[in-house]
């Protein structure tokens, strides 16, 4: 996973000595127990989800296709450039669809907050 490559990395660069397996088996282990925590602490992250989805949309949707247009250049109204502009409009307005929706169906179902007792 990128999380645990970079906090090697940082090892590795700091220390300048490989990471030794039992710093591996502890960084995996604490991210671990920390998601477990954040997953019984915030029981209500689930009603979120298409919140955060919908927020987080655009990166792998429309972010890619609108880069490639900016770095390649393509010649203006040639059909890369109407597939990459259609493709980032689609993935914008997919994700303005789906932040409404949930927004819609938090304000209908309500958030129920129960810190610490998971359902």
């Amino acid at each position: 996973m990128p999380v645990f490559d970079n906090l090697e990395f940082r090892y590795t660069s700091n220390k300048k000595q490989p990471c030794p397996w039992w710093l591996r088996t502890g960084l995996r282990l604490f991210f671990g127990c920390l998601a477990l925590f954040i997953a019984v602490a915030l029981p209500f992250l689930p009603s979120l989800a298409g919140l955060i989805g919908g927020i987080a949309l655009p990166v792998t949707l429309a972010h890619p296709c609108l880069m490639w247009i900016m770095i390649k250049k393509p010649k203006r109204y040639s059909s890369s450039w109407f597939v990459n502009w259609s493709l980032g409009v689609l993935g914008l307005v997919l994700s303005v669809v789906l932040v409404f929706g949930a927004i819609w169906t938090i304000a209908i179902q309500g958030l129920d907050v129960h810190f610490f007792k998971p359902q």
